[in-house]
């Protein structure tokens, strides 16, 4: 049976936190999803944005903004275009497929 992306997301997180304990609250989980149209107004108006990365990991006077997807998932239109706005500002975007990606990728953030 495939993963879905929210084990996907919570191997990752449980990952980071038990080998960086130091670093806890450096990656957080961003909410930017509702179950209902009253529920997304109210997000909105709080300043909810569709597209926006899944995790956001603040390291060395950086962000890195991390999207995690299935190895079947795909960006939707909305995170395609919120990559393009981020990148225009010089914040690293990455798409992690893979325990072993997401592993690799904050291994060569701290060791930069």
């Amino acid at each position: 049976m495939a993963q879905s992306e929210a084990a996907f997301q919570q191997e990752c997180v449980i990952w980071f936190h038990n080998t960086y304990p130091k670093l806890r609250g450096l990656l957080f989980h961003v909410r930017n999803n509702s179950s209902s149209k009253r529920e997304g107004a109210y997000w909105k108006a709080l300043g909810v944005m569709p597209g926006v990365s899944d995790l956001i990991f603040l390291y060395g006077c950086k962000a890195s903004l991390i999207e995690l997807k299935t190895a079947t998932g795909y960006q939707s239109p909305e995170q395609i275009e919120w990559e393009q706005k981020v990148y225009e500002q010089g914040i690293n975007y990455y798409v992690i497929n893979s325990i072993a990606k997401f592993k690799n990728l904050i291994i060569k953030i701290i060791e930069e």
